[in-house]
């Protein structure tokens, strides 16, 4: 990505300028190899979650909420690698890389990839909800987010966030242009300006931002309010309300544990129950996938919330759109896959049946020796 010229509107004078252009400049040239091993490992890690999360001793509806947003990450990761390698790597020649069929490329990729990471982010706004229901209400929680109504939570994410973000689609155009035999090679797919056409070679394709300043206000209001900022607001709210919940689970069962010789009703035994799992130790089972969640929701704010400010900030003000968005645009997209891959991590690390079911699995796949004796536990999250 590359920044436009000063166009004497003041925009000389945009906050960013000139540490981010600098930045840009010095980080385009690593970006794109950094951003082909996370999305490799990342791949291979969502692939893994997909296939832990989707057998049959795992079957839940958290799980299922799980699955999809791997699924979403999957498809976003393997879409940025032949992204990366077109745009950020020097593979093929520079004429290729501008081509009709690499612009088509570059519209489908910034559609599709900003589309199923919209759908990632809305279910992971279910997934916190289907938890806050779990602990709050958890009389309720097997009729609320009972497989069906999960099934169809998941299916209006995936159905409903690409109308969501149809209004890309009219935001870009390609269109035909003159390439420098100078010009860098990261800068003809998103360059705003035209390009000096002096010592000039066959025309080449590049794809551009609508000139329609209003549609394109529209568009970044929309971007950073209702695909990032809401989500991070909703999501900051429903951590909160997990960790105090959580918190006054504890304490309820260190309550319950002074007062071990009174007899407590039936109804608080079961509460108890699902809160903790029972009295041993207060690390129950809900407790645990709570905090893992809460983690993810955690890494989910830290990735995702500096893009919805961003996006803010470019929506109140976007003539800067064309220096200062691109001059940290690489970093945003690091952010997302990062968000994107390290799941897999978060899982094994915080949840025992995970690590269970992947070593069942991976024995089943790869010659690993197995312990005496070793029982087929299924538990469920």
């Amino acid at each position: 990505m590359s920044s436009t010229e000063n166009d004497g509107n003041g925009i000389s004078e945009a906050y960013c300028v000139p540490g981010g252009q600098i930045f840009q400049a010095v980080y385009v040239q690593v970006h794109g190899y950094i951003a082909l091993i996370i999305c490799l490992l990342g791949s291979a890690a969502n692939s893994v979650n997909i296939a832990v999360l989707s057998r049959k001793e795992m079957a839940s509806s958290t799980n299922s909420i799980l699955t999809g947003l791997a699924v979403a990450d999957l498809l976003v990761m393997l879409d940025y690698i032949p992204f990366a390698l077109h745009i950020y790597t020097k593979i093929g020649s520079e004429y290729n890389r501008n081509s009709y069929g690499w612009a088509v490329f570059v519209y489908f990729h910034s559609i599709f990839s900003q589309t199923f990471h919209t759908i990632s982010i809305w279910l992971t706004i279910t997934l916190a909800v289907w938890r806050y229901i779990a602990i709050k209400f958890p009389q309720k929680n097997r009729t609320l987010c009972n497989k069906r109504n999960t099934n169809i939570a998941i299916t209006v994410a995936y159905a409903v966030c690409p109308i969501l973000c149809l209004p890309i689609y009219f935001a870009m155009n390609i269109r035909e242009t003159i390439v420098s035999k100078n010009a860098s090679e990261n800068t003809t797919w998103n360059d705003t300006d035209s390009v000096n056409s002096s010592g000039s070679r066959p025309p080449a394709y590049a794809l551009q931002m609508t000139d329609n300043t209003d549609l394109l206000t529209a568009i970044f209001w929309i971007y950073s309010v209702f695909i990032k900022l809401i989500p991070c607001v909703v999501l900051s709210i429903l951590s909160v309300l997990l960790i105090l919940k959580m918190k006054s689970s504890d304490r309820r069962r260190q309550k319950l544990l002074k007062k071990s010789a009174i007899t407590t009703s039936e109804g608080e035994k079961v509460r108890l129950n699902e809160d903790g799992g029972g009295r041993r130790g207060g690390g129950g089972r809900t407790d645990r996938t709570t905090r893992m969640l809460v983690a993810l929701l955690g890494l989910f704010l830290a990735t995702e919330l500096p893009q919805a400010l961003f996006g803010l900030l470019t929506a109140i003000a976007p003539h800067l759109f064309g220096v200062c968005y691109y001059a940290f645009g690489e970093v945003m997209d690091l952010m997302a896959l990062v968000g994107s891959a390290v799941n897999f991590v978060l899982y094994c690390s915080m949840s025992r049946q995970f690590r269970s079911t992947f070593t069942r699995l991976a024995r089943k796949v790869l010659p690993l020796p197995r312990a005496d004796g070793e029982a087929l536990v299924s538990l469920k999250t």
